[in-house]
């Protein structure tokens, strides 16, 4: 018993099936599984890591100042609130390390998620929780990859991290790594669109979850806090009650210096709205009634990375072959904004750009020719696709 009390157990908690590893104090593997939770066979009496799907969480870099104890806790929670569908009530934030220009790092992950994964986890004794993809070892310069039950873990930053299944990797993953990065494989069965020559590693030689386990060493986030805080911790909290009852002098002193604090948040809060408004218009100058910047912000961002981008392959997808059997077009400049792709072309002539027109409906796309006109070289003109219509 009390070697089993000084191993160590990771357990991957993605998928129908969950993978677990147990290792000795040395990090070698001593025993290894899959199984369903519902029926695990994993060893109860070792302390777990646990990691989840990375896709469950929400990586978040937030500005504030610095504050303590519940007062950061607090004010990260509502500062997230912008980042969330819903409302903040129903979300679990949890505040990370601070960035090198003083920007906090934080997870946000919705309560309901939280009481699932524990319900699964029965009695097991859990120390730590972590998103798994954030857990891939990584240097600046690097995209890290990896897979794990059909889905492609990335990490590509210091706070940038996610997992999708393989279909939609295939399509982001040139959105998300950086440029002039180096792929490196970490483990998994590599996807047959992933080609080695993207790769400028593929580290072998351990399990995906060992690999995960050294890197939650460094990951100083947890999210087994607040409500689903271990028993060590909760025993931990006890023992500093009672020193806070022989603290109630100090804590007179600190509502002086509460006050002057929250004055002094008040002031910085009303900066940082003003400079935020100010970056706003510069970036998204189309937006002209800004009512939360940030959060319209945020959106504007995630349709562009991830909505807009798939919108745009779809489009490029279906178009691209027409465009490209007309040898006598050339295109000069793509747009694409509001779901709706525009395309600038020369032709020998008019006629040419409405028969790009036909086919393109003929595809079942809602093509449209704008501002046609005729010079010396030929004719040029912009279509505007967009998805529906017909032929």
């Amino acid at each position: 018993m009390a070697r089993a009390r000084s191993d160590k157990l990771l357990v991957h908690a993605a998928g129908s099936s969950w993978d677990w590893l147990r290792l000795g104090r040395g990090g070698q593997v001593r025993d290894s599984g899959q199984c369903d939770p519902a029926a695990a066979d994993w060893p109860q009496e070792s302390a777990a890591t646990v990691f989840i799907d990375a896709g469950l969480c929400m990586g978040l870099t937030l500005d504030l100042p610095p504050l303590r104890g519940q007062k950061l806790q607090q004010a990260a929670h509502w500062a997230a609130e912008e980042h969330f569908a819903g409302s903040a009530e129903d979300e679990h934030v949890v505040v990370g390390p601070r960035t090198e220009d003083g920007r906090l790092n934080c997870l946000g992950i919705a309560a309901r998620v939280m009481d699932e994964l524990v319900e699964k986890l029965g009695t097991l004794a859990v120390e730590r929780m972590l998103p798994d993809a954030l857990c891939l070892p990584w240097q600046p310069g690097e995209l890290a990859l990896a897979e794990s039950g059909g889905r492609i873990l990335m990490r590509w930053g210091d706070w940038s991290f996610t997992a999708l299944d393989a279909e939609l990797a295939a399509e982001l993953i040139d959105t998300v790594a950086p440029p002039d990065s180096e792929w490196i494989w970490h483990g998994g069965q590599r996807p047959d669109w992933l080609d080695q020559s993207r790769l400028a590693q593929v580290r072998k030689g351990q399990p995906l979850l060992a690999v995960l386990g050294q890197g939650a060493e460094a990951a100083r986030v947890n999210l087994l806090s607040g409500p689903w805080a271990p028993e060590t911790a909760a025993i931990a909290r006890r023992q500093w009650r009672r020193v806070a009852v022989l603290a109630g002098v100090v804590v007179c002193l600190l509502l002086a210096s509460a006050a002057v604090e929250n004055y002094r948040l008040a002031r910085h809060s009303q900066r940082l709205a003003a400079d935020m408004e100010h970056q706003f218009r510069k970036v998204f100058p189309d937006i002209s009634r800004i009512v939360r910047p940030r959060a319209q912000a945020e959106r504007e961002l995630a349709r562009l990375r991830f909505g807009q981008a798939a919108g745009l392959l779809d489009l490029l997808h279906q178009a691209a072959p027409v465009i490209d059997g007309q040898k006598a077009l050339k295109l000069d400049r793509v747009d694409y904004r509001n779901d709706e792709l525009e395309l600038a072309l020369r032709a020998p002539d008019v006629a040419a750009l409405e028969q790009l027109e036909q086919r393109l409906r003929a595809l079942g796309l809602n093509a449209d020719v704008q501002g046609a006109s005729l010079d010396q070289d030929g004719a040029s003109g912009r279509i505007r696709i967009r998805r529906g219509g017909g032929a």
